[in-house]
């Protein structure tokens, strides 16, 4: 296996989310996007889950943690509401 290693003073690089049909896929370059070879990699992108942040969370960390973090948000709260002349 050959690898080629060049040093270049700036490089560009783009990223689009195309879709896919019939198993092909066209990416349209930027007109000031100038290259004569490009490396494409084709990554598979899950759907976003459209549930609420809560729903999808839930059960991410145990109950203790939660009691501890929430206990740390109220103390924290407080400090705000206490005189502090």
């Amino acid at each position: 296996m050959q690898h080629e290693s060049k040093t270049h003073k700036s490089m560009q690089a783009l990223r689009q989310i195309v879709s896919v049909k019939d198993n092909l896929l066209q990416v349209v370059l930027p007109t000031d996007f100038k290259a004569d070879k490009v490396e494409v990699i084709v990554l598979p992108i899950k759907e976003q889950n459209k549930s609420k942040n809560s729903e999808r969370f839930s059960g991410s960390i145990s109950k203790g943690t939660a009691e501890k973090l929430h206990q740390h948000l109220n103390e924290v709260r407080n400090e705000w509401e206490r005189d502090i002349c």
